[in-house]
């Protein structure tokens, strides 16, 4: 099991790594204790449950990776399950992580290792008024790095919609598998922020004994962060649709110019058509039948028709120079952006106003 504490002395100050095996010890000390496990073996974690005494139910909820964000107040531990973003190779994702908060007490628990948890991690070993407020704290204060976690999601989205609407005008048929995969991994990040969010008004209103007025102060900033993600997104999806309207807008206009061209192509081929068919009917009282040379002046007939046609059709504007068409670019999906470090700078700040 890759088990690592962090453990605050009684008198204070910022938490200080410790033996996973002396989390009881220590929190029966009075100290304040973070627990953080990363499996998802089911022997591991039943015993974890027995060890803590955590319900049953509550680990069958660890067990299921499909579960949507909730919490669940358990009576002497508060039960929150969340989502942290993740990258499964080139494709976005996101990972469980679930807590269990009590006086003195967060354990988190998640299938693989999380940014967020090991920036907050690094974070409370240096800066002490992160768990100021215990464990409840420390608890809203991962909510919040999760949350941020997001955002780096949020400004790549509109990068890329910015570099799609160029394309978009330009008709490139490979916009429409780019589009297709950013529409996928909005679709993943708006299914589990959105209850995610729920979740965190719900705590905010209902913080009961397990967090401290403190926590509900930071998980105000939590919730702030996690709705501008969720509007953004809503903003993002609307982009892309526009995007591709865009895209089928100059898709129907290079049609129509296609079409033109060809009608241009018809008609100036017509009377070279005409002509040739005239001089093809091999009839000896035709103009010039017998005269070696008539074919000089007939060719040179077609020439000027159809120079004289092609002409006449680019004043009308219907035929325009060649246009080069822009190299197409392959759109990455989101995957790297989960791989960012944690950008929570301003969370380090000792936070004013009882904040």
């Amino acid at each position: 099991m890759g088990n690592k504490l962090l453990t605050r002395p009684v008198g204070g100050g910022p938490l200080e790594p410790a033996e996973a095996s002396e989390c009881e010890a220590r929190r029966a000390a009075g100290e304040l204790a973070w627990l953080d496990v990363v499996t998802s073996d089911p022997g591991e974690l039943d015993e974890l449950g027995m060890r803590f005494g955590f319900d049953p139910a509550a680990i069958e909820d660890v067990l299921d990776i499909e579960q949507l964000p909730k919490y669940e107040d358990h009576g002497e531990y508060l039960f929150v399950v969340l989502h942290a973003l993740a990258s499964d190779g080139e494709r976005l994702d996101t990972v469980e992580v679930d807590c269990f908060v009590s006086a003195g007490l967060l354990v988190t628990v998640a299938a693989v290792p999380v940014a967020g948890i090991a920036w907050l991690w690094e974070a409370a070993a240096r800066h002490a008024h992160l768990a100021a407020g215990g464990a409840g704290e420390l608890f809203a204060q991962l909510t919040e790095v999760l949350g941020r976690g997001y955002l780096h999601v949020l400004d790549e989205f509109e990068l890329r919609i910015d570099g799609l609407a160029d394309r978009a005008l330009a008709a490139d048929p490979d916009i429409l598998a780019d589009v297709q995969v950013l529409r996928r991994e909005e679709a993943t990040i708006r299914k589990v922020l959105r209850p995610q969010r729920l979740v965190l008004a719900g705590l905010r209103r209902d913080v009961g004994h397990h967090l401290g007025d403190r926590a509900g102060a930071q998980l105000v900033d939590a919730f702030d962060v996690h709705n501008q993600v969720v509007e953004s997104l809503a903003t993002a999806r609307g982009l892309l649709t526009d995007t591709l309207d865009t895209y089928r807008g100059a898709a129907a206009d290079r049609q129509a110019a296609a079409a033109t061209v060809l009608a241009v192509y018809a008609a100036v081929m017509l009377p070279l058509t005409f002509l040739t068919g005239w001089y093809g009917m091999n009839l000896g009282y035709l103009p010039g039948a017998g005269d070696r040379g008539a074919w000089v002046w007939v060719a040179a007939l077609m020439v000027l028709v159809a120079g004289g046609s092609f002409a006449a059709f680019a004043r009308a504007g219907f035929v325009h120079g060649p246009r080069l068409r822009a190299p197409a670019h392959r759109l990455r999906g989101l995957a790297a952006v989960a791989r960012r470090p944690v950008d929570a700078a301003m969370m380090t700040r000792v936070r004013r106003n009882g904040r």
